[in-house]
Parts: C-alpha cells; sequence; structure tokens
C-alpha cells in the first residue's frame, strides 16, 4: 500500500484545500463559527448574485440553525451552492439537511475540520450517536466499547463502529 493510501484511504471523507471560483446564482456559506473571514473571501472571488451566510452562533441550537437552512434551501431557486464549514459532525448533519431539500452532491462542499466532533455508527444496537476523534469510545446506547474504523459512510454521514473486544463486548468477566 502506498503512503498516499494509507493516510487517505478511500473509505475516508476528504475536503477541498483549494478556494475554486463557482458560477452561481445563490451562494449560502454555513459556519459553525462566525467565519467572518470566509464571508469575506466569498464576496471578494464568487459570482453568485446573492451571498447568505448563516453561522451557529447566531442560533439556539444546531436544530435550529439546520431548520433554518432547510426553508432557505426549500424556497430556493435553481443555481444554489451550499459551502459548509466546521467538524465533521456538523458538516454531515447539515449535508443532510441539504440533500433533503434537493441539493445534489455537486452543488455542495463540505470543509470538515480533523478534530472535533465526528458521527458514529454502532454496529451493534445500529444507533448513530456523536463522538469524538479517539479511536476507542463506549457506545451511548449499549454501551459497548467500539473501536472507530477508518470507514466512513456518506449515506450515514458516520464513521463506523465495531466492538474493540469480541471475547468481553460489554467489559464483563469471563467465568
Amino acid at each position: 500500500m502506498n503512503r498516499t493510501a494509507e493516510l487517505h484511504p478511500f473509505s475516508v471523507p476528504r475536503y477541498p484545500s483549494g478556494n475554486p471560483a463557482q458560477r452561481v446564482a445563490f451562494q449560502v456559506l454555513v459556519t459553525q463559527d462566525d467565519g467572518q473571514q470566509r464571508h469575506a473571501q466569498l464576496l471578494t472571488c464568487t459570482d453568485a448574485n446573492e451571498l447568505c451566510h448563516l453561522a451557529l452562533p447566531q442560533y439556539a441550537s444546531e436544530a435550529e440553525l439546520g431548520e433554518a437552512l432547510g426553508t432557505l434551501l426549500n424556497e430556493a431557486r435553481v443555481g444554489v451552492h451550499l459551502e459548509l464549514h466546521g467538524d465533521e459532525a456538523f458538516i454531515w448533519s447539515l449535508r443532510g439537511v441539504a440533500q433533503a431539500a434537493g441539493l445534489l452532491a455537486d452543488e455542495i462542499t463540505l470543509h470538515g475540520s480533523e478534530s472535533g466532533r465526528r458521527m458514529l455508527f454502532c454496529v451493534h444496537c445500529a444507533s448513530l450517536q456523536v463522538g469524538t476523534c479517539a479511536e476507542l469510545q463506549a457506545c451511548n446506547h449499549c454501551g459497548v466499547m467500539l473501536e472507530v474504523r477508518r470507514h466512513f459512510s456518506e449515506r450515514l454521514g458516520a464513521y463506523l463502529g465495531v466492538c474493540a473486544d469480541a471475547d468481553q463486548p460489554y467489559a464483563q468477566a469471563r467465568p
């Protein structure tokens, strides 16, 4: 296996590193922080007729921000481009909102931070939960100690968590 494949296996999301200039009618920027720097960059480099910026600090919760984004996208016309900035749990949950509103993958740009929260799918109880970047985490629902694999499901927006010790899934002492 070559070095690039070790660092970025096919099953892990990759985020763009450049600043692509796109011709769109309506640009939507959603950031987990105040995002003023990226907002200023977009004002200078995009040809969009309109630029809308939604930032998490302006809302009481991520759920409220998701509702506002969903409403905005449901009322939007053709030519929308959505740019999401934040940790993986933030951007992938909002990507789901955008897809539910009808946006295609090409109309969404994700900029994820490698630190912070990420979504985790427990294969033992089939639950989705917010986790950290740690390789071992206990499932919030069934209590199994999970090893977080470097396998990411775009459909779920989550990493796969499997039992870290199959001989003692619930950390029980064996007779």
